[in-house]
Formats: structure tokens, sequence, C-alpha cells
């Protein structure tokens, strides 16, 4: 959403601080639409009128307090705006549901980092709403997916024939036992993965097998069944009856009718390959956020940090000083170094989330890569792209894993040229990037137990789409990667 489309309304108690909101938001850069109210009653009458994507407000208003302002606004952030020495009272505000606050300044410093303080929690409101579609949408799609595999029980219970193929043919365990977990059928899936023969099994009772932790949760899924109504999936520990060994499997339990009596059938799905993946996705994504705060935290620190420090010394002669030639000199130098903050802040900004990706697309942003890298090196892109867009989460993965391939030749491979194809074809996106640096021994990197940060976001940000990608490189031969994301244009 741009920022023109943002309406934010300013709850004040102060007349004047309106407009010196106004004001900064003009010079800040961010164009909303600023709404103004001097009570809770006009916030009352304009929130019934217009949507507001935040809400800022001064603590202690003529007719109430901000947290007042609560129950009208919605799902709007609400930052509140308090006086020193209401600190405590501001943050107990935000344990009542108010989503962030700003002290005030004896110099109104605090409206200059307002309009960012707003955008963020604008920008983290819209991530939240993202998160919470999606897991909405990854419920129900379990809740699809549990109904599918009941109807098609269900549908092998009406021929034997066909439930007996589908039984002993498919990938996935299958056992079936009485309700007290006696041994009645299995499957030869899961005969191989218990390493066990259907006369052991008959010997035993399955409940045997689980492990302790899980028989209480079992026990109360059990009533279910004994109702009709499938478990639904569960994921349990077996332990394996001869060696020992403990499996992680994904279950579901459903009542069927076998040999004329109640039974339960349970669909047992190994899931140790899973669980791998996924927590190595999951490392991969904590070390590749801690990588990503640590770069944010020290381009604060590198360029807004001395310039901040220089406007307060600026700021400080200013207000000491009497003369007017020198004060307009002063002013001036405060100007430059308010513009050069406001510059550092938008590319540390467009750096997490460029623009030019946002608005014009893939090809236009590897473009603009291009050329911030262009000048200690040649860069040749070849692509029939043009207009064509695709998803976001794909066009950010495929943006972010070519910037990561750049930097990384820029940084390590003395290399004079980079050659990037990017085209659209039927197999998909398809990618070719390769430089002529000084490569490395690609066999001896991935048996290294110290892998670089750089090749495993690369891959972990392809797989975490279905991709599929090949690297070649030794030494003295340069780089080389071409990587397929299966996908459609959505323009």
């Amino acid at each position: 959403m741009k920022d023109q489309d943002n309406r934010v309304l300013f709850v004040h108690g102060r007349p004047e601080d309106g407009l010196v909101l106004e004001g900064e938001v003009k010079e800040s850069g961010y164009s909303f639409t600023l709404f103004l109210a001097s009570s809770c009653q006009e916030c009352l009458e304009l929130v019934q009128k217009v949507t507001f994507h935040a809400v800022v407000s001064d603590y202690q208003l003529t007719d109430g307090l901000a947290v007042d302002l609560l129950p009208w606004i919605g799902n709007s952030p609400l930052i509140i705006l308090a006086d020193e020495g209401f600190k405590g009272a501001a943050i107990n505000a935000l344990k009542t549901g108010a989503y962030n606050f700003l002290m005030r300044e004896e110099n109104n410093h605090h409206f200059k980092l307002l309009p960012i303080l707003v955008a963020k929690s604008i920008e983290q409101k819209k991530q939240r709403d993202e998160l919470e579609n999606y897991r909405t949408r990854l419920e129900s799609l379990v809740e699809e997916r549990t109904t599918e595999l009941t109807d098609m029980y269900l549908r092998l219970q009406e021929s034997e024939a066909n439930f007996r193929n589908i039984f002993n043919n498919t990938s996935e365990g299958f056992v079936i036992t009485e309700y007290d977990f006696t041994f009645l059928e299995a499957n030869n899936t899961l005969l191989r993965q218990f390493g066990v023969t259907r006369e052991y099994l008959a010997k035993e009772s399955l409940i045997n097998f689980l492990a302790p932790s899980y028989h209480a949760l079992i026990f109360d899924r059990l009533q279910l069944i004994m109702q009709g109504i499938p478990s639904g999936d569960l994921e349990i520990e077996i332990v394996a009856p001869l060696t020992g060994q403990v499996i992680p499997f994904e279950i579901n339990n459903v009542p069927i009718i076998f040999n004329h009596k109640k039974a339960i059938l349970t669909v047992m799905r190994n899931i140790t390959e899973r669980k791998s993946h996924a927590r190595k996705l999951f490392e991969a994504i904590i070390q590749t956020e801690e990588a990503e705060r640590s770069r944010i935290a020290r381009d604060l620190h590198d360029e807004t940090g001395p310039l901040m420090s220089a406007l307060k010394i600026y700021t400080t002669t200013f207000m000491e000083t009497s003369s007017a030639e020198k004060k307009n000199k002063l002013a001036g130098q405060i100007g430059i170094i308010m513009r050069d903050v406001i510059e550092s802040i938008k590319e540390i900004s467009n750096d997490m989330s460029p623009h030019v990706l946002v608005n014009f697309g893939l090809l236009a942003a590897i473009q603009n890569i291009i050329n911030l890298f262009n000048k200690g090196l040649k860069i040749h892109l070849q692509s029939n792209l043009v207009d064509m867009r695709f998803p976001n989460t794909i066009e950010s993965v495929v943006y972010r894993v070519l910037k990561e391939l750049i930097n990384n030749t820029v940084k390590h491979a003395q290399a004079g040229n980079i050659y990037i194809t990017l085209e659209f074809s039927d197999t998909g996106l398809v990618c070719n990037y390769k430089d002529d640096g000084m490569g490395f021994d690609w066999q001896a990197f991935v048996e290294s137990k110290t892998k670089g940060m750089g090749i495993n976001n690369i891959s972990s940000r392809i797989h975490s789409l279905g991709g599929d990608f090949e690297i070649v490189t030794s030494p003295g031969n340069g780089f080389a990667i071409d990587l397929v994301i299966k996908t459609s244009p959505i323009i």
C-alpha cells in the first residue's frame, strides 16, 4: 500500500501540535493523509466516517485518555504520545491494547521520529494481518485435507477388493486394530517401517510401541473414535519393537468396520525426513533473520549514528548562539544533515523492501542492483521478462538470491565479469548466473562443517519455493549456478 493511501488520525491535546506534525510528515517523505481531532468525541465522529490505518494520540485529552479510543478504532494501531512523567502510564496502555508509544521531547524532536514510527506500525500491522490470513488459509487447507482422507476411507469400505489393493500398495503405513489396540491387520509398508512380521504384531498391543508421553493423548482421541469421529492428524513417536529406534510419525485414526466389527484404521506417515528438512529450514531462517538484524543495526549505527550526533551538536550550538548570521549558517547545516538522515533511512528501508521490486517488477529491480554494482566489474544481463510480473514471494526470493550472488562475487571472487540470464519458459522461471572469478572447491565446501551463510541462504530460499538449482565451480574456473522455479506470470 502506498503512503498516500495510508490515513492517519492525530488526536491532540495541543492545537499547535497538529501543524507541527503536518510539517514533519511533509519533510519526512511519507505522504500520509493526515486527519486531526482535538478530543475523544471528535475522534469518535471521525472513525464513524473514515477507516484509519493508524491513530496517534496524546495520552491525556480534554475529555478522556488515549486508551478510551481503543474500542472505537478497531484494529488500527494506536500510538500514544506521552509527556515526561507518564512513561509508566504509557507502558500500562500497551498492556491494555495500545500498539506503541513515544515520549515528548522539549525540542519537539519526537515529531521527527513520529512519521517513521507510524510507517513502521502500519507495515507491522499489515504483516501481522497477512500472517493471520495465511494461518486461516492453512487451517482451512488442513481441514479440507482431513475431510478428503475421511471420504477416501469411506469409499474404501464400499469395496473390499479396492480397499485391499490400496491398503497393500500405498506408500504410507496402514494398520488396523481393535479399540484396545490389539493388532488385526497391517500393510507391507508398516511392516517394513517397524521391521517386524504380521505374526510378531499379532502377539502385541500396538500401544506398547508408542512413546509413553503420548499414551494419554491417544486415549483421549480414542473417545472421539468410539463416537465415530476421526482423530485428525497427530504427530507422535514410535519406538521400533526390535531396534528401539524412536521414529516420528504423523498418524490419522479413523473408525471403520473390519470383518463385520468396529475397528480403528490408522494411517502412519514416517516424517523423519520432513522433520529434518523443517529443522534445517528453521535454522536457516533464524540465521537469516539474525544476519538481517545485525545488518540493519550496523547500517543504523554507521549511517545515521554520526549524522544524528552531528545534528545534536549543530542544534545545541544553534540554540545557544545569539548571532543571526551564525544561526542562518547553522540552520543550513542542520537542513543538510536532516536531508542526509532521511536519505540514509530511506536506503535502509529500501534494502529491506525494495520499492523498485514492488512497483516495477523483478527485471527492473535486478537492473537496479546491476547499476549499483556495475562500477568495479561488468555485469551482463539477458532477459525476456520485459513487463512480466510474478507472485510476490517468487520475485522477492529471486531478487534476493541474485543480490546475494552478486555480493558474493564482488567480495570473494575477484571477477571481472558477471553474466546473468533471466528468462521465463515452459519449465518456469529460469536463471543462469556465472562469473569469471577465482572459483572454489565445491565438493570441499559441501563437506565442510562451517559453510558460509550466503550459499545456505540461497539454498533455503530456493527450496522454500520448491525450486531446484545446480552449482558448478572449481578453483580458477569461476562460479556458475542454474536455478529453476516453477511459476507462471500474473501479468
